[in-house]
């Protein structure tokens, strides 16, 4: 049985809509090809099965498959009824009201963490053959936050054996869940970034999204790399490299995704020139005055010339840039830096030490086979999921993840086939966050990032194989301040009370300085 998305909600506008139900007939005739958007050849998307006017308010009830989901398309038709009746009557769209929503077709399945997980937005009835999960009180924002669809990849993600349609379509959306823990006990319900400066445990320097973090937080940063690298890493045969930050711009270049979808997302540096009079201005200004005058810092400055490295990885790849290797008698190539840290300039959105312009990452990068390629994302993203699981004990999931620069609607726009494991090139390690709020409604924070870049970056650099063999790429991010704020976030600050074979790798905790407000 296929999957039925069926939802009927009201649209309201600003004034009563009765006088121009003739031109709003041809908007919704106009609408149908942008409910198609999306889908594949011979699959229907979605559909609108009847609509009506009642004062100010367009009732509708639109039916959908799995490719172009109902709640999806009612945005669709939101915004270009906004635009049109904006342009043509000086109409203004008020809001929307969903009045019923039900996922029909679903297998039957042990469906109680969805159930539990929804917290009370979303109810599991079994039909004759199959499940429906009914939704309740749920709004436009949700629908805007993607609540629904992440209930929706849980539920399917709970189905042991998947029903025929899907296994012969295999599309699923961009945040599919692919593995889930379960819930586990949470012992803290705080924001870490608060009690990490209380605590002393860390401090903000003055730059934005940057953090000075003392010897307690510091101990269990290593302590998780440690497991990482001890775990998950060494054992898959990876080595250590330490690899650059600062990176020309030239070499950044031939970075698919940065200079065109990142480059307002990278930190630019500029060099001074190298003679004895150099800055002069500069140096005289701050020796007298004491003032950093910058205006005579960019007058002599040379570039930009480099960025501060947004990847970790792209001197791996300059390394073999422009040489020739044989499959056979030098590949794999695996290694992992975890020399320093990464840079992103996120401008205003920064928070706590989940979303910083200064983060410390693990980097694992490989140059390999086809087949390796693929099967060692895979191996390392499962080693990193099962450490997080059982050592760890966070509860965290694993999804189909979207590129760096895609946004989050473009992201649950985007179908990708799971058929196989070649046809999703990024896996995502997510954390719950208790202080974001419930577990169905809060965005989870991701730790890491598992991609297969295929072949991209070896055309990129003009990395040669000497018999013409396919060589891919790979690597797997891990942003150890952010598993540091997914541990603090569900197990909280007391030492006794952490996993066992954490305190086993700290010992004992240091405390932090201590520091007084006054001189007494």
């Amino acid at each position: 049985m296929n999957i039925l998305f069926k939802l009927e909600a009201s649209i309201k506008a600003s004034r009563s809509l009765e006088d121009i139900a003739t031109k709003l007939s041809e908007y919704l005739d106009e609408v149908k090809p942008l409910l198609r958007r999306g889908a594949p050849a011979k699959a229907e998307g979605a559909r609108i099965e009847w609509w009506s006017i009642d004062g100010q308010y367009l009732k509708l009830r639109i039916v959908s498959d799995r490719y172009v989901r109902a709640h999806d398309a009612l945005l669709r038709i939101r915004r270009y009824l906004s635009e049109k009746l904006g342009r043509e009557h000086k109409i203004g769209i008020r809001g929307l009201i969903i009045d019923k929503y039900l996922i029909e077709g679903l297998p039957k399945a042990d469906y109680s963490s969805v159930v539990s997980m929804a917290g009370g937005m979303a109810t599991i009835r079994n039909m004759d053959g199959y499940s429906v999960i009914e939704f309740h009180n749920i709004d436009e924002r949700d629908l805007e936050n993607r609540v629904i669809d992440r209930i929706v990849s849980i539920a399917l993600s709970e189905v042991k054996s998947k029903p025929a349609e899907l296994v012969e379509a295999n599309l699923v959306p961009l945040g599919y869940t692919l593995k889930y823990t379960g819930e586990k006990e949470i012992e803290f319900e705080g924001d870490v970034a608060e009690f990490i400066v209380k605590l002393g445990w860390a401090k903000r320097y003055p730059g934005r999204g940057q953090w000075i973090l003392t010897a307690p937080i510091t101990s269990l940063l290593n302590a998780i790399k440690s497991m990482i690298v001890d775990g998950v890493l060494n054992p898959l045969g990876f080595e250590e490299w330490m690899l650059p930050k600062l990176t020309p711009l030239s070499v950044i270049a031939r970075m698919p995704g940065y200079l065109d979808h990142l480059a307002e997302g990278m930190i630019y540096c500029m060099v001074p020139p190298r003679r004895e009079d150099a800055l002069a201005d500069f140096k005289r200004n701050f020796i007298t005055r004491r003032e950093v005058d910058v205006e005579s810092l960019r007058r002599e400055l040379e570039g930009p010339l480099y960025v501060l490295e947004p990847a970790q990885c792209t001197p791996f790849y300059q390394f073999f840039s422009g040489e020739y290797i044989d499959v056979d008698e030098d590949l794999p190539v695996k290694v992992y830096d975890q020399s320093g840290w990464t840079w992103r300039w996120e401008g205003k959105g920064v928070r706590g030490l989940e979303r910083t312009i200064e983060f410390y990452r693990l980097e694992a990068v490989w140059l390999t086979s086809r087949n390796d390629a693929v099967e060692l994302r895979d191996r390392v993203a499962e080693e990193s999921y099962k450490l997080a699981d059982k050592l760890l004990e966070l509860e965290v999931r694993m999804v189909v993840g979207a590129p760096f620069y895609m946004s989050s609607e473009e992201a649950g726009r985007t179908y990708v086939d799971i058929s196989s494991p070649e046809g999703y090139p990024t896996v995502d390690l997510e954390a719950w966050l208790p202080y974001r709020g419930s577990r169905s409604e809060s965005e989870w924070l991701e730790i890491g990032a598992y991609t297969c870049a295929k072949d991209k970056y070896v055309r990129s650099f003009n990395i040669h194989e000497v018999k013409d063999r396919e060589v891919w790429t790979g690597c797997a991010g891990f942003g150890l301040t952010r598993w540091v704020t997914a541990f603090l976030a569900q197990h909280g600050f007391d030492y006794d009370k952490w996993p066992k074979e954490v305190r086993r790798k700290i010992g004992r905790l240091p405390n932090p300085p201590r520091t007084r407000s006054t001189r007494s």
